[in-house]
């Protein structure tokens, strides 16, 4: 496996188990800098069943952690490493539809 790849590896989990400690703390209700960090003010553009139907950010950092625990494990990117970096672009994209264009 290349530098960047492990480097990617970590940072995603990082990033993914810190996203899913700030929706955990959002579903409970604590608010801190870590809840409310970037979060859409206001209403919420679409109804939440929808949102939550679509864009299950639990799962999502769920699912990339994992990957990215067993690409380090099996000190292999493949498949599954380009997977992470597909589904991240892919979660960043449609963050950025909800939060400036919904």
């Amino acid at each position: 496996m290349k530098r960047w790849q492990k480097y990617w590896l970590y940072f995603n989990i990082i990033i993914f188990s810190l996203h899913f400690i700030r929706d955990v703390f959002q579903s409970l209700g604590v608010r801190n800098l870590l809840s409310t960090f970037l979060e859409s003010t206001g209403e919420p553009k679409v109804p939440l069943i929808i949102y939550y139907t679509i864009y299950n950010t639990v799962v999502m950092a769920i699912v990339e952690v994992t990957f990215s625990v067993i690409c380090l494990k099996r000190n292999k990117f493949g498949a599954l490493g380009k997977s992470t970096i597909i589904m991240a672009i892919s979660f960043f994209i449609l963050w950025l539809i909800y939060y400036f264009i919904l």
